[in-house]
């Protein structure tokens, strides 16, 4: 038996690594012959320059920074000599793993740290850069990073207004006398596993904010700083993005790389399949089963692009998916009505979530043995 292993990551519980090591260790159980392929995938998030690392042959460049409150860091991205390019992982600045619980607000935090990485890349000469988009403490609309490249957001005085998403509601108009002229010159592009809109009930705000430490009241704050953020853009440039599936990335990040920056969008797994060589390699090689894991399926990760891709990968090379989840919560059927051949839940049910995420490795490692026995 042949399997191909393309897992996410477990947030907080298993690496996509780890993953794979499980599954392996649950197969060897059985005494049967078997082979794997593991290809590390990407959602943009956390973990994005490892991916990259994986696959293609960086320097790390080092960088002071700010993260998502303004307080100096060190940081990195990664560079390609050979493709002059720059990998820069949003999360490495401004992302949520930066601060403690206590510590988020995203009325108060800004991707101004990303945006000092991405100006570092310009003035060094590179010429491609990709931003991995995920984990982000931020719902700044992108106003962080556009602040870092020169741009500055006026207030109705005309004075400068931080670059925080308490800030959006606020902006009256946008001043371009700073923005670097190299930034024109430069092909950026943003990797992400969303689809969600800038604003609305499936934007930034409404979605992702509460996780990011938002009151109810700020959340409602935040989509009216969107909205706005959105009329003074529109306005101003004739251009209207704020529909465009993804432009509610990392706090409407994405928004803001694609109107100020001229970014393009990448589906993460479209990415993965790039970077890794994986339709080269299945083109050569036929597998029994394509093998991915969420740690947790529900309605709102149904759709992520990665594990859609995943699905569109085994309709194209006719290889039933089986997807592992840590906890399912939604139907097998709706899984299997995405494509999915079939779905294995790895909780024990018995226990608690502190339980069931410390030894997700053996539950998953059993779950393995016990269905393909």
């Amino acid at each position: 038996m042949k399997l191909l292993l393309i897992p996410d990551k477990f947030e907080g519980s298993l690496t996509s690594e780890a993953f794979a090591d499980a599954f392996v260790s649950g197969m060897k159980k059985l005494g049967k012959p078997f082979s794997t392929q593991y290809i590390k995938a990407t959602d943009g998030g956390e973990g994005f320059l490892n991916t990259v690392a994986k696959y293609r042959p960086c320097i790390s460049v080092d960088v002071i920074s700010e993260n998502p409150k303004g307080e100096p860091i060190r940081s990195y991205y990664l560079y390609n000599k050979q493709s002059n390019s720059a990998y820069i992982e949003l999360a490495n600045t401004s992302g949520l793993q930066l601060l403690s619980y206590d510590e988020r607000n995203p009325m108060l935090t800004s991707t101004y740290g990303t945006g000092l990485q991405i100006k570092d890349a310009i003035e060094k000469g590179i010429k491609h850069i990709y931003i991995g988009l995920g984990a982000s403490a931020t719902n700044d609309g992108g106003i962080g990073i556009a602040s870092a490249l020169g741009y500055d957001f006026l207030d109705d005085k005309g004075e400068v207004l931080m670059p925080l998403g308490s800030s959006l509601q606020l902006i009256k108009s946008i001043d371009e006398s700073r923005v670097i002229a190299q930034l024109k010159d430069v092909d950026i592009f943003m990797v992400h596993d969303v689809a969600n809109p800038l604003f609305g009930k499936d934007g930034a705000a409404f979605v992702y904010a509460k996780y990011k430490g938002a009151s109810e009241n700020s959340i409602m704050e935040l989509n009216k700083g969107l909205i706005r953020l959105n009329k003074v853009v529109s306005e101003k440039y004739k251009v209207f993005y704020n529909d465009l599936p993804g432009a509610g990335a990392a706090g409407g990040a994405a928004f803001g790389l694609k109107t100020f920056l001229g970014a393009k969008g990448l589906g993460a797994m479209d990415f993965s399949v790039e970077l890794s060589g994986l339709k080269q390699l299945l083109n050569q090689e036929k597998f029994d089963y394509i093998i991915t894991g969420e740690g947790k399926i529900d309605e709102q990760n149904l759709n992520s692009k990665l594990l859609q891709g995943v699905i569109k990968l085994g309709k194209n090379y006719k290889i039933p998916v089986i997807t592992i989840c840590g906890a399912l919560q939604i139907s097998k059927d709706a899984l299997k009505g995405k494509g999915v051949f079939d779905v294995l839940e790895i909780q024990d049910t018995s226990k608690d979530l502190d339980y069931n995420m410390k030894n997700a490795a053996q539950l998953l490692s059993a779950k393995t043995a016990e269905y393909f026995i």
